[in-house]
């Protein structure tokens, strides 16, 4: 194996280690003990040379979830503790060739990033555990890249239209929904749940030969939609819940703040010069030669969101400006918020650097 693809894993763990860590970082300066859990199994799973290695710490990283995720219900339990089933049963079917072991991957992928009729867990653990939620989100990543580098290729081609088609409707869905959201928790959650389609999509279409496409998405997807939680956490614990019925003008009390939430929530519906528009570009080219139907609703949904995400913007930031004895983004903050802008910038502005090393782990798909 060339150096590139070993950089190229190493950089994924330390990034997904990082950012299940962070909401802890910003909020009390110290990460717990289950965070340090849920940051590390994840991580090392990335590094694993055989796909039981890498399932069988995805399962337990999951399972580990599903226990801390008792305070957010049954629905949320329910979610994470089935795809951990899924997962741990696919690291044993990868002991040997089985094409059940793609169907179990696809399983845990889909109820983690909520494809539409199974989203309830997911929506239920950011209501009311956010910040578990964000680090289940972040760890999605982890998911798609062992999906794309251990799963049954054979069964992926054949199974690669269905997903494509599942995973597009959803992100239509949730796209249409974003619209009508009425405050800014009810909108984060519609683009998880559209950016999480929009992950099955693409790896779906890995299936067909696309799987530099998918990881590039899912990458550029994480660090955005990641990022933007980050900043509606520091924000609405600043001021509490931000509804989106009319101006809150808090431009001049956190421009900071404002600023990155800019940033984080263009670059989740592709604005060029960032990771999201590579993402959104190579996602389209990817599902044109799959379907038609996918296609469009892709670009649909996108574009819904785009709509919805800069009336958000507006409405939490712009209008009369009103003042804020707390304070606008903290050194911690301000840490993670610009970190993740300059990754999105620089893989936006050459992505050859993580295209070039995936294409050394995934050309031959």
């Amino acid at each position: 194996m060339t150096p590139e693809p070993i950089i190229l894993r190493l950089f994924l763990s330390a990034l997904v280690a990082l950012l299940v860590i962070a909401p802890d970082l910003m909020a009390r300066g110290r990460p717990s003990a289950a965070t340090l859990l849920n940051a590390t199994l994840p991580a090392l799973a990335l590094l694993m040379p055989h796909g039981t290695l890498a399932y069988g710490l995805l399962a337990l990283a999951t399972g580990a979830q599903a226990y801390q995720a008792r305070p957010a219900g049954l629905q949320a339990v329910a979610m994470l503790l089935v795809s951990a089933l899924a997962l741990g049963a696919a690291a044993l079917l990868l002991a040997g060739p089985s094409a059940l072991a793609f169907y179990m991957s696809i399983l845990a992928l889909i109820l983690r990033a909520g494809l539409l009729g199974l989203h309830g867990g997911m929506s239920v653990l950011w209501r009311k555990l956010p910040t578990l939620q964000v680090q289940q989100y972040t760890t999605l990543l982890v998911l798609v890249f062992s999906h794309l580098r251990f799963s049954d290729h054979a069964t992926a081609q054949a199974a690669a239209d269905a997903i494509v088609v599942l995973g597009a409707s959803s992100a239509l869905v949730f796209g249409l929904t974003s619209l009508v959201q009425r405050n800014l928790d009810g909108l984060l959650r519609a683009s998880m749940l559209m950016h999480g389609g929009f992950m099955i999509a693409a790896t779906g279409a890995a299936g067909k030969g696309h799987a530099v496409a998918a990881l590039f998405v899912s990458l550029s997807m994480t660090l955005a939609v990641v990022g933007l939680c980050l900043m509606v956490l520091a924000l609405e614990a600043r001021v509490g819940k931000v509804t989106l019925l009319h101006p809150g003008g808090r431009a001049r009390a956190f421009p900071r703040l404002a600023a990155a939430f800019g940033i984080f929530g263009a670059a989740g519906v592709g604005m060029p010069g960032t990771a999201g528009f590579i993402a959104d570009d190579l996602i389209l080219h990817a599902l044109w030669s799959e379907s038609v139907y996918a296609t469009i609703a892709v670009a649909l949904a996108s574009a819904l969101l785009a709509i919805a995400t800069l009336r958000a913007i507006t409405l939490c930031f712009m209008g009369p400006q009103t003042g804020s004895v707390a304070p606008d983004l903290l050194p911690a903050e301000r840490l993670f918020a610009f970190g993740l802008i300059l990754l999105l910038l620089v893989s936006g502005l050459t992505p050859q650097l993580v295209v070039g090393a995936s294409v050394g782990l995934f050309g031959s798909i």
